[in-house]
């Protein structure tokens, strides 16, 4: 009975926190704004939100080749922000 409990709880917990998580398109506009000296919208055109994010994460973790040094410029946190930002104005 114990671990079903748990699991019920653990599953309304992680629910309620990724729609308080939700990345904000709005916020990723004025962020992405290094990005966009190098890149358009377009440039993420068929590719989801999740994918973007996946793809900028791995340019901060060091484990994709980019040619400007993102870090500096955008945090961690920021990215889901941005990548929602680029997939809206790429699906438009």
């Amino acid at each position: 009975m114990n671990k079903i409990s748990l699991t019920l709880l653990s599953l309304t917990l992680a629910a309620a926190s990724g729609t308080a998580l939700a990345a904000d398109p709005a916020a990723g506009e004025a962020k992405a704004e290094a990005c966009l000296d190098c890149h358009m919208a377009e440039d993420f055109s068929g590719l989801s939100a999740a994918e973007i994010e996946a793809a900028i994460n791995g340019i901060l973790a060091g484990e994709a080749a980019h040619p400007a040094d993102i870090s500096e410029e955008l945090a961690a946190e920021d990215v889901p922000d941005v990548a929602a930002w680029f997939a809206h104005e790429a699906a438009e």
